[in-house]
């Protein structure tokens, strides 16, 4: 009998996989993360990172210190992640040779569906309630930002971030097509 997707996206059905995947290349996308002053998402950014394999995480500290990866999900241990200030986190990207994008619906913000990746990238994320200080989106190459249909005027930090995770993910591919899930099941459905 043929396991189904979800059956075979489980953790024991890549043989071999935990032992290996620090082996396996990172797309050359990171986070620099805004205090969230709701800390649940930092564990949803972690799961986030994990599921399309980027680099690293930066979160910059919680004015409270609080860290709370309670949605990271088994996922704390694969994804390399730091709290830093923001100016280490900014000079760190920069001095790699990555090109810092804020996400934040700004004036001169790009629509995401016509924004043209290139790699290394440094997303910025901004908090929940305040998105990205002017200060650091000034800082920035460039904003993006996600068009929204509905009567809300923006989504949670953690959703926003997925969706451009996943179109910077999705543009690295076009790009480089070795790049491949670390799972079977997933990296059946690209093929």
């Amino acid at each position: 009998m043929e396991a189904t997707l979800a059956e075979a996206g489980r953790a024991g059905s890549d043989s071999g996989l935990r032992a290996d995947f620090d082996k396996l290349p990172r797309a050359p996308i990171r986070l620099i993360v805004f205090p969230q002053g709701k800390a649940i998402n930092q564990g949803g950014i972690l799961r986030l990172a994990d599921a399309f394999r980027i680099e690293r995480v930066d979160f910059l500290t919680e004015p409270d210190g609080v860290q709370d990866f309670a949605g990271a999900m088994g996922t704390f241990d694969w994804v390399p992640h730091r709290f830093v200030s923001p100016e280490i986190a900014f000079e760190d990207s920069r001095s790699d040779g990555h090109t810092l994008i804020a996400l934040a619906l700004e004036q001169t913000a790009v629509a995401m569906e016509r924004f043209e990746w290139t790699f290394p990238v440094t997303i910025v994320v901004g908090s929940e309630l305040d998105g990205v200080p002017k200060e650091w989106i000034d800082q920035c190459e460039t904003s993006i930002a996600i068009p929204l249909f509905g009567l809300v005027t923006s989504l949670n930090v953690a959703t926003a971030a997925g969706i451009a995770v996943y179109d910077a993910t999705r543009a690295y591919r076009v790009q480089n097509p070795a790049f491949t899930p670390a799972r079977e099941a997933s990296a059946r459905l690209l093929q």
